[in-house]
């Protein structure tokens, strides 16, 4: 049964390209960044306070690593820092030969890896590429225009992800033990653009769509399109499960690239909307330190 529902902003950040929201359990606040702005951010929804720490570079990335800090995808390599940002800790340099191209989305599997991507400052196509990062950088698929989405089914046989400028979401045959992923097909063809995606404990994906004022939930079996967010912004980038039951979706949206007109019209673009969902999502894994 298809079904809609509404988001409310929840705290006006203004975000420039909001993107990469992920529930630190431990902390019970999401993290999240805004990628032109070069700012981190972290919402604390107990006690509706939300700061931000500016990056000398983009941000499109942080997740908990598993000995305290955050891992940082910045233009030009992968950095980790302490939740005060008082020491950076460059671990891996990425892609330093394509000055142009930075960090885009990323999530960790199961076994802590690192999946993310990486694209043209300006968006042009077939310029990224798709690495995981497990100590060594490991190059998984090439000419990607947009990269974006990663989430794995519950039982880790499954990886799900978007390259936005195909209009598609893919699934890939996933080996945990390996980090092998193989058989692509499509999962779904949108008229939108999809951009970040997480999953829900019934295997279902929330899909931000770009342009398209929404978060849609899609069948990851059949393709179908089973529920909708509304999000009153044009360009919404990423969502993810947090709260303390887990039933609440997060989700960034941009005022980059919109006109006067249109943020006239929409003026929460850039905001942190939510909404309560009857459905929980799945934690999100944390990033296993290299030996």
């Amino acid at each position: 049964m298809y079904r809609v529902w509404k988001a409310i902003p929840v705290y006006n950040c203004n975000t420039l390209l909001g993107e990469g929201p992920v529930w630190d359990s431990s902390e019970q606040a999401l993290y999240f960044t805004d990628i032109a702005g070069q700012h981190v951010w972290r919402y604390s929804p107990a006690v509706h306070v939300c700061t931000s720490f500016r990056t000398s570079r983009p941000v499109s990335l942080v997740i908990p690593a598993d000995d305290g800090r955050l891992l940082l995808g910045l233009q030009g390599s992968l950095t980790l820092t302490d939740k005060r940002f008082r020491s950076m800790e460059n671990i891996v340099a990425v892609e330093p030969h394509i000055p142009l191209n930075r960090c885009n989305d990323g999530k960790c599997d199961a076994a802590g890896r690192l999946w993310f991507g990486t694209m043209h400052i300006h968006a042009l196509p077939h310029q990224g590429a798709l690495y995981c990062f497990d100590g060594s950088l490991h190059k998984k698929l090439d000419s990607i225009s947009i990269s974006n989405g990663l989430c794995w089914s519950a039982d880790h046989t499954a990886m799900y992800y978007i390259d936005t400028h195909e209009r598609t979401i893919r699934a890939y045959d996933f080996n945990i033990e390996t980090a092998a992923i193989s058989h692509p097909r499509v999962v779904a063809r949108t008229v939108e653009y999809p951009d970040g995606m997480c999953m829900d404990r019934e295997g279902m994906l929330w899909v931000a769509m770009w342009g398209g004022s929404c978060v849609n939930r899609y069948h990851p079996q059949t393709g179908e399109l089973t529920g909708s967010v509304r999000v009153n912004a044009p360009h919404v980038t990423s969502c993810a499960f947090g709260g303390p039951e887990m039933d609440t979706l997060y989700i960034t949206t941009a005022r980059k690239d919109l006109t006067a007109a249109q943020l006239a019209a929409y003026p929460d673009s850039g905001a942190l909307f939510a909404v309560k969902l009857p459905v929980r999502g799945l934690p999100a894994h944390t990033f296993s330190i290299p030996a």
